[in-house]
């Protein structure tokens, strides 16, 4: 079991974009192992009187432990990151990941909101990889934690289409049509090549 454990995160080895996703994935094994206790929790301290033997049992097990979700993180980052990390706890590596993974991921939101925000339809492009564009980038913003829902999303792909399309969206918003991103993708691709049958006849 632990191998299976092991291998769901390795699989998808952190290397600094995919946080989130990593991180997911790391909490969901560590809760099988029953070690989230060790990146969750503060550290335990080493018991100051070791005359206790159940204390010395309790705080043996803990390192154990600590050493195990330790190894677990590290065998699940590119060399470069274990590199990094490798002197640290796990709860330190928990947090230095997530300063350093969330400025890159505040850039990373910026340059994808900035093309989905700007993107528009040229007259006479093809609607849809414009669209499957749109649906991509709202997808990755969704990754890292922002999402627009279905009806801002349709209407930042409605407000990206020439003119050409006004019967379309005037249409689209009248009904209230209960499509998803794909289904109006559809629908959109089906509009042009009308009015391009239309054009040719």
């Amino acid at each position: 079991m632990y191998s299976l454990s092991l291998r769901s995160i390795t699989d998808g080895k952190l290397v600094g974009d995919n946080f989130h996703d990593w991180y997911r994935t790391l909490r969901i094994v560590l809760m099988d192992k029953k070690l989230i206790d060790m990146i969750d929790k503060p550290p335990m301290t080493e018991p100051i009187n070791n005359d206790d033997v159940d204390t010395i049992g309790v705080y043996k097990k803990y390192l154990e432990d600590l050493m195990s979700t330790k190894c677990l993180i590290l065998a699940s980052m590119s060399y470069e990151l274990q590199r990094q990390h490798e002197d640290m706890d796990p709860t330190e590596i928990i947090v230095h990941l997530k300063k350093m993974c969330g400025a890159q991921s505040m850039t990373t939101r910026y340059q994808l909101s900035k093309t989905l925000f700007r993107s528009m339809l040229n007259v006479n492009a093809h609607v849809g990889p414009h669209v499957l564009k749109m649906i991509s980038l709202l997808e990755q913003l969704e990754k890292l934690g922002c999402k627009l829902g279905k009806e801002l999303s349709q209407d930042l792909i409605l407000q990206s289409l020439p003119d050409s399309f006004s019967l379309f969206i005037v249409n689209f918003n009248m009904n209230k049509m209960d499509r998803d991103l794909h289904e109006m993708l559809h629908m959109l691709i089906d509009y042009q090549n009308q009015i391009d049958s239309g054009k040719n006849q």
